[in-house]
């Protein structure tokens, strides 16, 4: 009989297969508009057919990164995503058998990287008004513990931790023996960062991702940060070429062009605004955090509503189970695109 790794045998996945080309893509919290034409002009213009037959090298957006979030090189690894972050993470101080401390709802990925390195995922659960007891959480970290996860902001929901709260967790996962894994797939929505902490937490790597604000989803380009002694491990798990250039040439243009990282956020959070005061005249249960995405309960159930929705070119995401149920969660983007779904929406709502 050949070797089959049993936690990766009957692994449940959820593959995405449909055609996402022509359709306003309101599901995945992508950009729907994507980078300014220009901005694409303009990176596009230096890929020539020598630069994609170089192997790629990442120094160079190492240090625009440590320069932009004001830390070292040795605290960056760039990574295929933030996905691969995730996993080399677990590949690295996961124990099978060990805990891993999560909230719920939360990122899909790291139930599923739990289950593929054989590790218990404690969850918990969030209150019916979007609240999570930071206690609660703490109360879960003991000596079983490996790694612990906190999204800041939360994705689904976008409720986001007080500085006072990460630093009781981390400390505490310190005192157990556990690594902190602060994900911060939505920080360009939101004020403040944790990225700092890394600094003064051994215990502590920070994620990154250019796919949402930045608009490189189709490139799989993010990054970790940590301190010096964790990122070595990271590098020492990454294949030789874990980046593509094209990706890092992107990557690069972004993470040094402040002026577009706030225009980006400005045209995000004006089309947020324009939807939730539309939503909240139409007097809609609905609840907006610090992420680029709204949560509404809509009139009719929540799979018709995404159903008929995608039948007019509209994908948006429900959810089934949990403290979400029957709720709807719309990613945000330019007004224009938020005009194009309230009025499509509202036409189900009336159907």
């Amino acid at each position: 009989m050949y070797y089959i790794n049993e936690n990766i045998k009957d692994l449940y996945r959820v593959k995405f297969h449909d055609n996402r080309e022509g359709v306003l893509r309101l599901d995945m919290n992508e950009n729907p508009g994507g980078l300014p034409e220009k901005v694409f002009r303009r990176v596009m213009e230096k890929i020539t057919p020598e630069y994609l037959a170089t192997y790629p090298q990442k120094d160079r957006l190492m240090e625009a990164i440590a320069k932009h979030d004001a830390l070292l090189y040795e605290n960056i690894s760039v990574t295929a995503g933030s996905d691969e972050a995730m996993r080399l993470i677990f590949q690295c101080f996961a124990k099978a058998g060990g805990k891993v401390v999560t909230v719920a709802p939360t990122f899909e990925m790291y139930d599923v990287y739990a289950k593929m390195f054989g590790m218990q995922h404690v969850m918990v659960e969030y209150h019916d008004d979007f609240t999570v007891d930071v206690n609660d959480i703490c109360k879960e970290i003991d000596t079983q513990t490996n790694i612990v996860v906190l999204l800041n902001p939360n994705s689904p929901i976008g409720t986001v931790y007080k500085d006072n709260e990460i630093e009781e967790i981390i400390r505490k996962a310190q005192e157990m023996g556990a690594f902190v894994v602060i994900d911060e797939a939505y920080h360009y929505f939101y004020k403040k960062s944790a990225i700092s902490l890394v600094k003064k937490y051994d215990n502590l790597m920070v994620l990154r991702t250019f796919s949402k604000l930045f608009s490189m989803a189709g490139l799989r380009i993010g990054y970790v940060a940590g301190c010096e002694q964790l990122i070595s491990y990271i590098e020492n798990a990454e294949s030789t070429f874990n980046v593509n250039n094209v990706a890092i040439l992107f990557a690069l243009e972004v993470i040094q062009d402040s002026d577009l990282e706030k225009k980006l956020k400005k045209k995000e959070r004006e089309g947020r605004q324009w939807l939730l005061k539309k939503l909240e005249k139409k007097e809609y249960t609905c609840y907006a955090g610090e992420g680029n995405y709204i949560l509404v309960k809509p009139v009719k159930p929540s799979a018709e509503v995404v159903a008929e929705l995608k039948e007019k070119g509209i994908w948006i995401r429900d959810y089934k189970k949990g403290v979400l149920s029957g709720w709807i969660r719309i990613s945000t983007g330019a007004k224009k695109y938020m005009k194009q779904f309230w009025e499509a929406f509202l036409e189900v709502e009336r159907s």
